[in-house]
């Protein structure tokens, strides 16, 4: 079957770079469609969606955006049109995957629209900055990013293998995508840290046992904006929220920020969902980027060499259940919480010298006292990673899909 391939980018200095992926897409029988979001030059490659109708989306020209003179408004604004452009084209079902070229704005640009098209939709950036930091440009999407290795300045023995290699990538995904699978077995989505391993599998056998397909997020940031997605997307059809770390992570600073929406998609969706404390009681922080400023001179607990923990006191577990509560109370499905008494957090032999009962106990109280009448909040005395937490937590979770329909 012939697939459709977009192809993004600034026809005015990558055009050629273009034209030569487009013929090895078109080689092997498949569709190119070719938009250009460049502001400046002549473009060097014919497109089916040229810049003028980019510019006309984003609600500008090209006349104007040039005469602005300012680099950063024209790539904002090309990057909303461009936006605007193939989410209509994925709507409509007039493209089967997604490939763009580019250095630090080009990549900027694409990856952007890149990240407003749904997970499971391919995408392909090759990228000058492939080899950097490429949190800001992936964040939680399925993106493959391909280090261009030379610069993306015309055509040579290096780049030409480079962008031949991408050509069968992009070629290679859009063919074997076998769209959404069905399922008959509702599917959890069920937030994890590493060391919770003994209580995620188990949690997960079990709810295997009782019938539901179980899908794993790594709450470190994008794990847990892309649980959120997916409930929005009605993919997910309850929540096993194990690890709420990142909401402590968002209000502190630390490493594994969810941003500001973690906790509300499943409340906003009506989903069944059982929500779990999961080591709120820490922030996370990266040796290589230092210590959040109001943390230093606390003690700290070392996960690895690159990975570092700090435990919260009183006052900032205080915020992170006032925080929580004001979101779940927003719920408009089954909704409760359930509490490992012994330790929210399980880090083996040295960790009991972290543990702080008075901050716990704060977190606890504000929970009790300020969730809705209507969302069952539950107490195990047990540890987090203990068996009789997790069958606690799965006939609760149970029951509360069950509560469903």
């Amino acid at each position: 079957m012939v697939k459709t391939i977009l192809l993004l980018g600034t026809m005015d200095t990558k055009g050629s770079e273009f034209g030569f992926i487009k013929e090895k897409i078109t080689e092997q029988g498949h569709r190119a469609v070719v938009l250009d979001a460049g502001i400046l030059g002549t473009p060097l490659l014919d497109a089916d969606i040229p810049h003028e109708e980019v510019a006309q989306a984003a609600g500008t020209t090209i006349k104007d955006l040039v005469a602005q003179g300012k680099e950063g408004v024209a790539i904002e604004l090309m990057t909303r049109g461009a936006t605007s452009i193939v989410q209509g084209l994925h709507h409509s079902g007039k493209i089967d995957g997604i490939l763009a070229l580019g250095g630090s704005m080009g990549t900027s640009l694409a990856t952007a629209v890149m990240r407003s098209l749904p997970i499971g939709i391919p995408k392909v950036m090759v990228s000058t900055m492939a080899s950097s930091d490429t949190r800001p440009y992936l964040d939680n999407k399925d993106i493959m990013m391909i280090p261009s290795v030379a610069d993306i300045v015309g055509l040579n023995r290096v780049t030409k293998r480079v962008f031949a290699i991408a050509a069968g990538a992009i070629i290679g995904m859009v063919t074997s995508d076998p769209g959404p699978i069905p399922s008959e077995k509702p599917l959890i989505g069920l937030s994890l840290h590493g060391d919770l391993m003994p209580c995620m599998s188990l949690s997960k056998t079990m709810l295997e046992e009782k019938g539901y397909e179980v899908v794993i997020f790594a709450a470190v940031g994008s794990g847990g904006k892309s649980l959120e997605e997916l409930i929005t997307q009605g993919i997910i059809d309850g929540a096993f929220d194990l690890v709420t770390h990142e909401i402590a992570c968002h209000l502190f600073g630390g490493l594994c920020d969810a941003g500001p929406s973690r906790l509300e998609a499943g409340g906003r969706k009506g989903i069944p969902q059982l929500i779990v404390p999961g080591k709120v009681d820490i922030i996370t922080f990266s040796t290589g980027l230092g210590v959040p400023e109001r943390f230093k001179g606390r003690k700290r607990w070392m996960h690895n060499p690159d990975l570092g923990l700090i435990r919260l006191n009183k006052e900032e577990m205080s915020l992170v259940g006032e925080t929580m509560v004001e979101k779940l109370n927003k719920a408009i499905g089954p909704t409760a919480v359930i509490i490992p008494r012994r330790g929210l957090s399980d880090y083996g032999k040295g960790w009991e010298e972290f543990y702080d009962e008075e901050a716990d106990v704060a977190f606890f109280d504000i929970l009790k006292k300020r969730l809705k009448p209507d969302i069952k909040l539950v107490e195990i005395d047990a540890k987090i990673n203990d068996k009789l937490f997790a069958e606690r937590a799965i006939d609760l979770l149970d029951e509360l899909m069950h509560k469903v329909g």
